[in-house]
């Protein structure tokens, strides 16, 4: 190595700063982005965030509720369940509904399903959003109120009067994997018969009471956890 004492005398402060340049560490820049312009060594990729939803109604029409909802920064969702429930504790799966997985930078995807199963008074509906490593988040629960006279019957009393000995019953609405249960109370509301049967729709079936329920006006209510509690009045006829 070149000593610095053969250096002629005028030039020696010239080549200690040249000295000093050489042994200093170099720092790579880069351009472009924010920061420090300084490059690490390592580097992390930013992890993916969750979708946003933006926005989860329902809405009673006729016959069915329409269930639509809106997200955005898509990245990995796989698929869409929207579960309902009635009695505020058991969730029962409405559809499935695929997602898109992607989507561009600040672009809207929509998405519709409809509840074909019909109930009467509050139901409360939840978006569960599944990614393809199986995660999954809850939207907030959205309510829909529907009267009596929108939905169809789940069952139908026949005959109806009747002879107070047997009751028919025409299933037109229900869930067949799940037990019904069904009371029959008085005008007063204290229960003079109980049951737990399995019914489907479309099904006819008779409840044997053992002994005559007297003459007068009685109610029928028919519960099952998905379905919630629908009540029908019932008449028994004094010459049964």
């Amino acid at each position: 190595m070149y000593n610095i004492s053969q250096a002629p005398t005028r030039l020696r402060p010239l080549f200690l700063l040249f000295v000093l340049i050489l042994a200093a560490p170099s720092r790579a820049q880069y351009s472009g982005g924010s920061g420090s312009g300084v490059a690490s060594d390592s580097y992390s990729a930013p992890a993916a965030m969750p979708l946003t939803l933006l926005d989860f109604s329902a809405q009673a029409a006729e016959n069915k509720i329409v269930l639509q909802w809106t997200t955005a920064y898509e990245s990995g969702t796989d698929y869409f369940l929207v579960e309902r429930t009635v009695d505020g504790r058991s969730f029962a799966t409405v559809g499935r509904v695929a997602a898109a997985g992607t989507s561009l930078q600040g672009g809207r995807l929509n998405y519709e399903l409809l509840d074909l199963t019909s109930f009467t008074g509050v139901a409360h509906y939840r978006l569960k959003s599944v990614d393809l490593d199986g995660t999954h988040t809850y939207s907030d629960l959205v309510e829909v109120k529907r009267r009596a006279e929108d939905s169809t019957p789940r069952f139908v009393i026949h005959p109806n009067p009747s002879t107070g000995h047997t009751i028919g019953v025409d299933v037109q609405d229900l869930n067949g994997s799940e037990p019904v249960n069904v009371e029959i109370l008085d005008a007063a509301g204290r229960r003079m018969f109980t049951r737990r049967v399995h019914v489907g729709s479309g099904e006819y079936f008779q409840l044997q009471l053992g002994e005559r329920l007297p003459a007068g006006t009685y109610f029928l209510r028919m519960s099952q956890a998905s379905f919630g509690s629908h009540t029908r009045r019932l008449l028994v006829s004094p010459f049964g």
